[in-house]
């Protein structure tokens, strides 16, 4: 049985870097379950398809190679758009009809490339985030990235959001004096303060702000602020129920310092945000689910939150 009780929530979730999938690029996958094939069109486009061909199975992933806006089948030439959409067999007088290999809606935006998964394939119903910071003029030009699979669930390492006290004992911060949430349609909006050494710097002390959105359970990205200005994103790709992909990236403002300054502070900075992300991940791979907590007045809105995630979980019985 496993460790959490929820099945799969539906969202976006990156399933590449960008940069990862270049023009005419195909790249295997393999999340929620199920094999995924993502590719680029020779025009730029990114698509994620289910992995298998409709046909007679073969892996589209492997051998499968990109034709201008779709990719062609290995096994036999059947070619599908970026829709799923058989658009070609190259050895039959008619198509079959109604062939379709199960597309992912999919989106690029802030350097991602995501995908909308819904159990029942529903469609999306609400987009990724836009992050403004990134590509901007004054800020690094592409995320300092860090990876990690894990065994947890998008729901648990969520909840870190609203866990005010954790951030003492695991990670060694100030309690936050200020702090506040709020459950926004699909979205969480939530802000702390708190102080803390970074550990790459020196032990330096930093007093930081920081302002999170989390939209839906798939990926969370904060505003920090204090010896620089940062955009962090981490996004939590479910792999099966058991196991998840974490991205973690990170990208920083110049504020007036040389190349070389930004350089390295930004990869200290960096790095020191990842180890904190790492100083969660045996509590997260190690804890079971409580349904009922036992909670006491300094935690933070755990039921609220767990009221909030249930929207994003298909009902058995309803199919919604």
């Amino acid at each position: 049985m496993s460790r959490f009780p929820f099945g799969t929530p539906f969202g976006w979730y990156p399933v590449a870097w960008s940069s990862e999938i270049a023009a005419g690029d195909v790249v295997r996958r393999d999340y929620f379950g199920e094999a995924l094939v993502a590719f680029r069109t020779l025009e730029g486009e990114a698509s994620v398809l289910d992995a298998y061909c409709p046909h007679l199975g073969a892996h589209l992933g492997v051998g499968g190679k990109v034709e201008a806006d779709g990719i062609r089948c290995p096994f036999h030439g059947w070619k599908f758009g970026g829709d799923g959409s058989c658009v070609d067999v190259p050895y039959a007088k008619r198509k079959p009809q109604n062939v379709r290999a199960r597309p992912y809606p999919t989106r690029e935006t802030a350097g991602l490339v995501w995908a909308w998964y819904h159990p029942n394939g529903g469609a999306p119903s609400f987009e990724p985030p836009s992050i403004p910071e990134f590509g901007a003029e004054d800020w690094t030009p592409d995320w300092t990235r860090y990876e990690w699979t894990i065994r947890s669930h998008p729901q648990e390492i969520s909840e870190n959001s609203i866990d005010w006290p954790h951030l003492t004992e695991v990670h060694l911060m100030e309690p936050p004096p200020n702090r506040s949430v709020e459950f926004v349609g699909h979205e969480i909006q939530w802000q702390t303060t708190t102080s803390k050494n970074v550990t790459t710097l020196d032990d330096e002390h930093d007093d930081i702000v920081i302002t999170g959105r989390n939209p839906g359970l798939g990926c969370s990205y904060v505003r920090y602020t204090g010896m620089g200005d940062s955009v962090i994103l981490m996004g939590m790709t479910p792999v099966d129920d058991e196991k998840l992909h974490l991205r973690f990236g990170v990208i920083g403002k110049r504020s007036g310092r040389s190349e070389t300054e930004m350089a390295e502070f930004h990869q200290a900075y960096s790095d020191d945000m990842a180890a904190a992300v790492e100083q969660d991940f045996p509590i997260w791979e190690n804890k079971t689910y409580h349904e009922r907590p036992r909670l006491c007045d300094g935690d933070g809105p755990v039921g609220d939150y767990r009221s909030w995630a249930a929207q994003f979980y298909v009902d058995a019985e309803t199919g919604r």
